[in-house]
């Protein structure tokens, strides 16, 4: 969805410039100082979702010279581009590009075409996931289609589930598992190659580690999984777990989790009274996007979550004879 078709709600701010002379820059990675190559064609979108641990801002912007001190005095800033190319400080940025800054940069930058990117700024650091692990700089992170493609969507649906969203509670208990969502698109495209790789000699450790967070997993019960708050309960940083479960399992953190879920919304279908629904399954278990959420459902288990669901509902002789 383009940021322009986006409206505003009690969640998403909506920000539309047509004339430079009003047009106001966005503080989320520091202010700079826009020229503007073609100013009869100017034209700026922009779309601010403040969240809990960070700021998002959704922006369309215009063909410009742009000249700014850019990054975050605390935590980590990133641009994510959508559809983007420019040349700052004489190098090459494209859309398989990410920046990744602590601190703050002198950037100098020439942008010939209006580039859509969003500009996200965490509260924390992010060190413990193994992604923004270097000394306070500008760095630029060359992605991977697949992974880029996943998190562009997973940002294109956040901001359209913000902009549909009048009720700020009902966000709010969305928060989390959106933000899951978003972190596992960054550790997919941000980890460095070779991160999720064990040492020699420590497939041990890893195996018990993960047999532990089996145990807390159970002890969890139907709350939803998040990797923060695992890693939290088990002592360990966000980085550890994912090498122990690529070590052990052979997929990501996140998707070992998703797959334990999957697995819990299944149970509560084949076991749930007649006032459970697909979808108050799915969002108790932290899945928010139900289109997603049904194609996992069916590809893991071969079936529907509303064909588990109406199975669950017979009489057990029925059950039992299908």
């Amino acid at each position: 969805m383009p940021v322009r078709r986006l409206k505003p709600s009690r969640v998403l701010g909506i920000e539309r410039f047509s004339d430079f002379g009003e047009f106001r820059a966005n503080e989320v990675l520091g202010l700079g100082t826009s020229t503007p190559l073609r100013p009869r064609e100017f034209s700026l979108s922009r779309a601010i979702l403040p969240l809990r641990d960070g700021l998002f801002v959704l922006q369309r912007s215009f063909a410009r010279r742009y000249e700014a001190e850019i990054g975050t005095d605390k935590g980590v800033g990133l641009v994510i581009p959508l559809t983007f190319h420019s040349i700052a400080n004489g190098r090459e940025v494209d859309s398989s590009t990410i920046a990744v800054m602590r601190g703050k940069t002198p950037v100098r930058a020439i942008e010939h075409h209006p580039n859509t990117y969003l500009m996200l700024r965490f509260n924390s650091d992010m060190r413990h996931r193994g992604w923004a692990d270097f000394d306070p700089r500008l760095a630029y992170v060359r992605t991977q289609d697949g992974p880029m493609a996943r998190l562009r969507a997973a940002i294109v649906e956040m901001f359209s589930l913000a902009s549909a969203c009048n009720d700020p509670r009902q966000f709010e208990a969305l928060y989390r598992p959106v933000q899951e969502t978003l972190l596992a698109g960054l550790d997919a495209t941000l980890l460095p190659a070779g991160a999720r790789t064990a040492r020699p000699g420590s497939f041990d450790k890893h195996r018990k580690l993960i047999a532990h967070l089996d145990d807390v997993v159970a002890l969890f019960g139907s709350k939803p999984l998040y990797s923060d708050d695992l890693a939290a309960a088990l002592g360990v940083s966000v980085r550890t777990l994912q090498v122990a479960t690529h070590a052990v399992h052979g997929v990501s953190l996140h998707h070992y989790l998703r797959l334990k879920r999957l697995w819990a919304v299944r149970v509560q279908l084949m076991t749930g009274g007649d006032g459970l629904t697909v979808k108050a399954a799915a969002l108790g278990n932290g899945f928010w996007h139900l289109g997603d959420f049904s194609r996992s459902y069916r590809l893991v288990f071969g079936e529907a979550p509303s064909e588990t669901l109406a199975r669950g509902r017979r009489p057990l002789h029925l059950a039992i004879g299908a």
